[in-house]
């Protein structure tokens, strides 16, 4: 049921994209992680490359704040791509708005196991999409009951998921 994203273009026939990226406020805490880092480097380092590895340390910390910020949700013709995992429509039987109260149950001990998860924390709101079940088992598919996913807007990516399958037929 579920397959690697396929590798488009923008502006070719999406419908709806978040890019869930952390807060700006992350950065300059990611800039004093790095400088305090790099200073405990700089004692151990001979005169010439002082200040060294604290730039190194101040840009890898700003890298991977902002690697960490490029998770995507799309949902992009029939089908909805969330980072590298794509899902058709057609699969999905009822989608929830989630709070972000039901949210973290939902993906702490009240979950399945089973489940996809693709949730920023911090993200507050997200979707359920609880997938339909076949009637027999499919090898090579997961068991996956739903998937859950963080969403700035859980309004507007369930209307995108509703108007991809009207469009689908389901």
């Amino acid at each position: 049921m579920t397959e690697p994203a396929p590798r488009q273009a923008i502006g070719d026939g999406v419908e709806y994209r978040e890019r869930l990226r952390t807060p700006w406020w992350w950065y300059p805490i990611g800039i004093v992680v790095g400088v305090l880092l790099g200073a405990e480097f700089d004692f151990v380092m001979p005169q010439a490359l002082v200040g060294l590895p604290v730039v190194l340390s101040v840009l890898i910390a700003i890298v991977v704040v902002w690697r960490i910020s490029s998770g995507t949700v799309r949902v992009t013709g029939a089908r909805v791509v969330v980072g590298t995992r794509s899902l058709p429509v057609t699969a999905v039987d009822q989608g929830h708005r989630l709070s972000s109260a039901e949210l973290r149950r939902l993906v702490g001990r009240h979950g399945d196991p089973l489940a996809f998860t693709f949730i920023r924390p911090w993200v507050g709101p997200g979707v359920q999409l609880v997938l339909r079940q076949p009637d027999e088992p499919v090898p090579g598919r997961p068991d996956e009951p739903y998937w859950v996913l963080s969403s700035r807007h859980p309004g507007r990516l369930l209307a995108a998921v509703e108007a991809a399958r009207a469009r689908s037929g389901n």
